[in-house]
């Protein structure tokens, strides 16, 4: 056990694989390039209509139009013509943001068996922050909520365990009332999460005081389900969400807890190498890394790139599989 609550003795780095394995209906941000521009819902016409054009423009090849390509293009975009323009990217942005969240959000429930896998490993990651003792973080690269559906969809471990961000995000609703849990689940969220939401009126949605909770069964749900979650979409857009108090404190806890483990595991997260800030991030610790868990075939690219870089660390197998030996 850790002997500070200062510091974790083992780190889970969860990514998107994580997810997929427990809830394969899902999309990744990967799955999302085969919903572009076609598969984008009435509810985006600009986005749609921007998408369409673009491929025109391209010859109908859509090897220029992934996800990561269009997220960076209109959310880096900073210089317009007119006032028109300006609205219209606006626009655009928003819908990109609102169109992400929305695929990634899942309203589904979980298959039992992945559920009672998740639970059973999250029951080992329980911290007793009223004794002092915190033994285990999860660090999510993910913004999706599934570990908190989880807990919450389990009635006898949603009554004594609570989910610590790392954090203080209060609840939309804060006249409701809520029983006392003694044990934690620590989950720090490095890119947001869709139940994270700007305090209505907040004039900078990204500090930390302006930032609230809200869950489907809140009281104040309708009045927020309009609104765009406060996530970070993109590796190469990342830059304009890095400001205000909330990213930069989740960001300078992680490399201390980093800093500080004694043993940090990879699920589901393949060290993508389209991102250099993560790798420096996290490279830095190797010499803590225990294991590396992915799910990719044999003769991967992605495999083969990743034992170059991590050696016998990396084990190609499923996240819940490893789970399931794991607990």
């Amino acid at each position: 056990m850790a002997l500070s609550s200062n510091t974790y003795r083992r780190i889970f780095v969860l990514g998107s694989g994580f997810s997929k394995s427990f809830c394969p209906q899902m999309p990744t941000l990967r799955d999302l390039n085969e919903r572009i521009p076609f598969g984008i819902p009435d509810e985006f016409p600009h986005l749609r209509e921007y998408c369409t054009r673009f491929l025109e423009l391209c010859n109908g090849q859509p090897d220029y139009l992934d996800i990561e390509r269009l997220s960076t293009s209109i959310l880096s975009a900073q210089i317009f013509p007119g006032v028109r323009e300006s609205l219209y990217h606006s626009s655009l942005r928003f819908e990109l943001l609102r169109f992400i969240a929305s695929e990634i959000r899942h309203d589904k429930g979980m298959d039992a068996d992945c559920a009672a896998v998740l639970r059973k490993f999250l029951s080992g990651c329980e911290n007793f922050p009223g004794e002092g003792v915190r033994d285990t973080l999860l660090l999510s690269f993910n913004y999706d909520t599934l570990v908190e559906d989880v807990i919450a969809a389990d009635p006898e471990m949603s009554s004594r365990v609570a989910v610590d961000y790392g954090v203080r995000i209060d609840p939309a609703d804060r006249s409701a009332v809520r029983a006392p849990r003694t044990l934690t689940v620590d989950l720090i969220k490095l890119h947001g999460s869709l139940n994270w939401y700007p305090v209505k009126g907040a004039s900078d949605p990204l500090d930390l005081k302006n930032v609230c909770q809200v869950e489907p069964c809140d009281r104040s749900f309708p009045i927020y389900r309009e609104d765009t979650p406060i996530y970070i979409p993109m590796a190469h857009a990342k830059e304009s969400f890095l400001r205000g108090s909330l990213f930069n404190l989740l960001w300078s806890k992680a490399d201390y807890y980093l800093k500080n483990a004694q043993e940090i595991y990879f699920l589901g997260y393949g060290f993508p190498k389209t991102d250099m800030n993560n790798l420096e991030f996290l490279l830095r610790h190797r010499e803590r890394f225990k294991k590396v868990v992915v799910f990719e075939p044999e003769g991967s690219p992605v495999l083969g790139r990743l034992h170059r870089l991590l050696g016998n660390l990396v084990e190609s197998r499923d996240a819940k599989e490893f789970l399931e030996c794991w607990v």
